[in-house]
Parts: structure tokens; sequence; C-alpha cells
């Protein structure tokens, strides 16, 4: 009897802490390798199917057997008493081996729930993330393109602005030069 409770106590500690790892906010990356070794190692392989089915189905015998057992109501006195420890006993064990394999076989319907869960989750990030960049680059590209115009039309307006100020210097040259020429001039004939 302590055999096979410590292998199901064992199998409903692992159960948890699988759960538990299941259901901590874990980086992309790391839950694309718990999918990685979910397809290849449970989902694909027919040597861990037939253990876990072999598995579920000893439990679901023990539940089922255990369930039976501990609904069985108690033998009472004539004052309403129960007398016996030994049969006290034996009813909290049976419900205890109610309790702990059905919680076996919550968690054998969780954890695959769980790990589909994050499947799903793992490939919409990762189509999630392709649309990001795709629309990134496309965004890149139309910024870029804006950019460009931008460009085009600051150099444009600098070009023009270069042209004025060589026309704007060149009429000052001329009319200071033309000046200094009328006053040189009009010196000399004075």
């Amino acid at each position: 009897m302590a055999v096979y409770l410590s292998i199901l106590f064992g199998l409903l500690v692992l159960q948890v802490i699988t759960l538990l790892i299941l259901s901590l906010p874990l980086p992309t990356l790391l839950r694309r390798a718990i999918v990685k070794i979910y397809d290849q190692f449970l989902f694909k392989s027919s040597q861990v199917k037939t253990v876990l089915l072999v598995v579920n189905i000893l439990v679901v015998s023990l539940f089922v057997d255990s369930y039976k057992r501990a609904s069985v109501p108690l033998p009472k006195t004539e004052n309403g008493l129960m007398l016996q420890p030994e049969i006290l006993a034996t009813k909290a064990y049976h419900q205890r081996n109610v309790y702990i394999s059905g919680f076996i076989l919550y968690s054998m319907i969780a954890i695959p729930i769980m790990l589909g869960l994050i499947t799903r989750v793992t490939k919409l990030s990762s189509e999630i993330s392709t649309y990001k960049t795709s629309a990134k680059n496309e965004n890149e590209d139309e910024d870029l393109k804006m950019l460009k115009q931008k460009l085009d039309s600051k150099v444009k307006s600098l070009e023009i602005l270069e042209k004025q100020y060589s026309n704007k210097k060149q009429f000052v040259d001329d009319h200071k030069l033309g000046k200094d020429t009328k006053d040189s001039l009009s010196k000399k004939t004075q």
C-alpha cells in the first residue's frame, strides 16, 4: 500500500510542479521551448502515450474503488455513535484516496489543456511578431519615402535661398560698386 501511495503522491507533486511552471508568465523563448518539448516528447511519442494511458486507467480504477468504499455508510450503534476506530480510519483512508486520485485526474486533464493554450499563445505571438516586423518595414518604407520627399523639398528650398542670397549679394555689390564709382567720378570732376 505504501509503495503505490508514494508513487501517487510523487505523480501528484510532479503534476502540481508542472501546472505551476505552465502558469508562470515565462518569456516567449522559454514557452516555445516548452511547446517544442511537448510536441516532440509527449505528443508524438507512442511509448509516452501508452504509459500515460496505463497510469490514467490505474488512477481511474483507484478513484472509482475508493469512491465506492468511501460512500458506504458507517454502522452505528443504538445511540448513533460509531464504535470502531478502525472503520473510521478505513473510511478516512478511502476519502484521502478519492481526493488524491481525483486531483491527479483533474491535473491529467488540466495539463494538456494548459499546454494547448500555451501552444496557441506561442503561435499567435510569433504571428504577431512577424506582422509587427512586416508592418514596421512597411512603415519604415513609408517613413523613408516621406523623409526623402521632405529632404528633396528642403534641398530645393536651400538651392532657392542660395540663389536669392547670391542675387541679393550681387545686387548689393553692384549697387555699392556703382555708388562708389559714381562717388569717385563725382570727386574727380570736382
